[in-house]
């Protein structure tokens, strides 16, 4: 009952001979969360990637091509890819894994609305961190919440827009040509924020040992789910974290000597995690984080 995105897209390059690739060499593969899948033939492998399902695309879709994601941000079964499951049959998903609809699931058929989500994640997204080995060791404090995605710069004229990155995708640069270095344009959370509070935003690369991340403060809250933030910062990353945070005042009223600290007490985005701005900033409202490519 596994789910392998695209099958009918793999039809299509299949038909021109499509990419060939080797199971144990998926970096051959682009495009989002890349697949290698072995043909009807069952003697050749071609490249497979996700159908794009980005808001603007879901009412062109039949209900088929639409992937099942897990609730609040929860970690499906071999993610990216998902396992569908009948709710009907007991302990029909593996050990620690529990079915259930899916949060998309109203605009799925019936019979492909249920998926088998790490059942730990599905009561607290701080395990989301903590299974990606992101909190403790390097996020003190794990978000309290998931972001529903994140869109990054692209630079195509085939794109009308940016393609919509959730937790735990991974995204090959090409065909969608995302920049390197990259910056956010726009954050989605799961619930509403209290309109007037301070949102903001940090980017990192948890692997660098350099002070590689990009901070985004003071963004009033209009009290809805969306963070857009068009003011690219360089930077450039394969591993993305994205965590928001909340303050009822300005970050740079509360302390102000904000750039100094950011400027000098810290090496590297762990240090920046465990100092009196970080401190500060509190616990994440939400997060996420997703893997990028280059060429």
């Amino acid at each position: 009952m596994s789910y392998i995105p695209t099958l009918a897209s793999c039809g299509d390059m299949e038909q021109d001979g499509g990419v060939p690739c080797q199971p144990n060499m998926i970096t051959s593969c682009t495009g989002r969360n890349p697949l290698c899948a072995q043909m009807e033939d069952k003697s050749s492998f071609k490249c497979c990637s996700d159908i794009p399902q980005d808001s603007s695309d879901i009412e062109t879709l039949e209900g088929t091509q639409i992937k099942p994601l897990c609730p609040n941000g929860a970690i499906p079964f071999k993610m990216p890819q998902v396992m569908l499951c009948d709710p009907s049959i007991v302990n029909i998903c593996p050990y620690d894994y529990t079915c259930v609809e899916a949060e998309n699931g109203h605009l799925l058929p019936s019979d492909s609305r249920s998926l088998c989500c790490k059942t730990s994640t599905l009561y607290s997204f701080g395990k989301v961190f903590i299974e990606a080995g992101l909190t403790p060791k390097i996020v003190p404090n794990a978000p309290l919440s998931g972001i529903q995605y994140t869109t990054l710069n692209v630079h195509t004229s085939a794109l009308l827009h940016s393609p919509e990155i959730r937790t735990g995708d991974h995204f090959s640069l090409s065909p969608y040509k995302i920049l390197e270095p990259a910056f956010i344009k726009k954050v989605v959370l799961y619930q509403q924020q209290t309109k007037g509070s301070y949102l903001h935003v940090l980017l990192f690369d948890p692997n660098s040992l350099l002070e590689n991340m990009q901070f985004y403060y003071d963004r009033v809250c209009d009290g809805g789910k969306e963070i857009n933030l068009e003011e690219p910062i360089p930077d450039d990353r394969k591993m993305w974290v994205v965590l928001v945070y909340k303050t009822v005042d300005p970050l740079t009223r509360m302390y102000i000597s904000i750039s100094t600290d950011l400027h000098a007490k810290y090496q590297n985005v762990v240090q920046f995690l465990r100092s009196p701005t970080a401190q500060r900033l509190g616990t994440p409202i939400a997060g996420s984080y997703f893997y990028l490519t280059t060429d």
